[in-house]
């Protein structure tokens, strides 16, 4: 029977590598824990790994090219019928309550509540803020605010409904209140396995705001301090998250009740000489998405491949809605089932004109127009992406990364023509601008 509620809580910033029960031993994560033991996780793939674009590909099932939106400021094409539209038609009441960063105000969007809302994508100095609410202010930390009215929501509420949490958490200004501001030592934090000083090149961004938050080169002891931040935050709202789920089950709505947590995308934070999002590597566009509740297999892992863009139509699929027309997506409600082991052949992602990239079950291929830098790795053998194959690999010293490429020139050469020739055919069918853009 499908679930009588939706809970969707979406993060910002978290990395895919970022839960207890995924794989991640330095960080406290209860709840996501449970949940994951609970249900399912997979690490869906963000096509334009910045905030606007990613929440936009969540509510149209379309990616940026498909639905207007691939930076900040664009708004969503007017066939585009946002996911809310489509749940409230169906019966259920819907709730916003946080970071929404769209440009439709919720309401456009088919929401038939709103609390405690910001437009806005960061919040400045630190995360105490302000709420105007019922003729007075509610100040405190904004997971915590955000993560009350929720609670008052799903409390109060006897229909069938769909809440949509947004936290700002874990984006910076990384400032959790005790006891999880110093809940994690930066001594005892491990950096990631691709940290590195400094990019090897000039990736076009390299003087965007994010990458400003740490000098060059990146000082261990001060990745691990951000680190510890990072995971502070994520520990609180993984907290919060668990409030709510306490209150679902003192008004017996608990088993009854999707839950999913999801991120818009990564983050760098160390990771080959990044701070950022705003770039092509796993680390970025790939997320955790966990599911728990009706219809979803308990303590499994996926390694699918998977978008953003199919978990609008896999949400349907699991409450048994009709998709509208126009849907980019592909529901993964058989691969839950077990009806079928594959979903994709490949993922296609962009950020702005600075970068391209094509990703199968084993290799990426990541092309910067603006240099005709190319990068290739398998990520069977190299999932951190620490050798480019289309390096000089015969002079790279193997000690370097402890890798050596498993490969002949000759396979590396025509693995990376056919990712080529596919992202071509990939951005002549989604009318991508830089399609005309070849390198041989």
């Amino acid at each position: 029977m499908p679930a009588q509620n939706v809970l969707f809580v979406i993060v910002d910033d978290q990395r895919a590598d970022t839960i207890g029960a995924c794989g991640n031993d330095d960080i406290h994560t209860p709840t996501l824990d449970r949940l994951a033991r609970n249900g399912s996780h997979l690490q869906p793939h963000t096509n334009v790994p910045v905030c606007t674009p990613s929440r936009a590909e969540l509510l149209s099932g379309r990616t940026g090219f498909e639905n207007g939106v691939r930076w900040f400021g664009e708004r969503l094409e007017d066939d585009v019928t946002p996911l809310p539209d489509v749940l409230t038609s169906a019966g259920y009441r819907t709730c916003f309550t946080g970071k929404w960063h769209l440009e439709r105000h919720p309401t456009e969007a088919g929401y038939d509540e709103v609390h405690r809302y910001r437009e806005g994508g960061m919040i400045e100095g630190d995360h105490w803020i302000e709420f105007e609410e019922d003729e007075s202010t509610v100040r405190g930390h904004s997971t915590d605010l955000i993560a009350e009215a929720a609670i008052d929501f799903v409390r109060s509420t006897t229909d069938p409904w769909f809440c949509h949490v947004g936290f700002f958490s874990p984006h910076d200004p990384r400032t959790p209140p005790e006891p999880f501001a110093s809940m994690y030592d930066p001594a005892d934090v491990s950096l990631p396995e691709n940290y590195m000083p400094e990019h090897p090149f000039d990736n076009g961004e390299m003087t965007i705001r994010d990458e400003l938050l740490e000098t060059w080169p990146r000082n261990p002891d001060a990745i691990r301090r951000h680190l510890a931040d990072y995971y502070g935050m994520i520990t609180h709202h993984d907290y919060q998250i668990g409030r709510m789920l306490d209150a679902l089950e003192q008004t017996g709505q608990l088993e009854e009740t999707l839950i999913v947590f999801t991120s818009d995308h990564g983050l760098g934070i160390g990771s080959h000489g990044l701070m950022g999002k705003e770039n092509l590597y796993e680390h970025s566009t790939r997320v955790p998405l966990l599911l728990s509740g009706p219809g979803v297999p308990s303590d499994r892992q996926f390694d699918t491949l998977v978008g953003h863009c199919d978990f609008y139509p896999t949400l349907l699929d699991l409450l048994d809605i009709d998709e509208p027309a126009g849907i980019d997506g592909r529901s993964y409600v058989p691969v839950l089932r077990d009806e079928s082991d594959h979903h994709r052949t490949e993922m296609c992602c962009t950020y702005r004109d600075r970068q391209r990239s094509i990703r199968t079950d084993r290799w990426k291929y990541i092309v910067y127009p603006e240099t005709d830098h190319e990068q290739l790795f398998d990520l069977e053998n190299d999932p951190n992406e620490l050798c480019n194959l289309l390096d000089k690999w015969r002079l790279r010293s193997d000690d370097q990364w402890g890798y050596e490429p498993p490969i002949e020139p000759e396979r590396v050469d025509a693995v990376t023509a056919d990712l080529r020739e596919r992202l071509h055919e990939w951005q002549i069918e989604v009318g991508d601008e830089l399609a005309h853009i070849t390198i041989e």
